[in-house]
């Protein structure tokens, strides 16, 4: 009889290791499942300026009209026009082996702040002015 309680307790004490196991695995994949499922929301934000127009896409309203502005100031703000090639012209540009305008702003700090900071918020400003119209849906 105490042969067979110890014959229990080492069979318990060996699958309690594989339950954890098992039970750990489960979590993990209920949490996978759970992040992934559903759609995320998608919004998009047309931006016309100066005849042209750009889009930006993010979950947020507010990001997607940010990222709008990015575009247009990554292909056809004047001043980043400018910056971009001196830049390039630079033994910095030169180094980084002369990226194409949308690259070059992660080659180099100045170009990054010029286009998400200074010209993206001129361009939010002249939306807020009505000098640029923009437009923004989620789905």
């Amino acid at each position: 009889m105490l042969e067979e309680q110890r014959s229990n307790l080492t069979l318990r004490k060996k699958s309690a290791p594989g339950l954890n196991l098992l039970f750990a695995m489960f979590l993990l994949i209920f949490a996978v499942l759970a992040c992934s499922s559903g759609s995320a929301k998608k919004c998009t934000a047309t931006l016309t300026y100066d005849g042209k127009t750009f889009t930006g896409e993010d979950a947020s309203s507010d990001k997607a009209t940010r990222n709008a502005c990015n575009k247009y100031c990554r292909e056809a703000d004047p001043g980043y026009e400018a910056m971009y090639g001196v830049w390039l012209d630079s033994p910095a540009g030169k180094a980084a082996g002369r990226p194409s305008k949308e690259e070059a702003i992660f080659k180099d700090k100045k170009l990054m702040d010029y286009v998400t900071v200074t010209c993206a918020n001129e361009c939010l400003a002249k939306i807020k002015d009505g000098k640029a119209k923009a437009e923004t849906r989620c789905d």
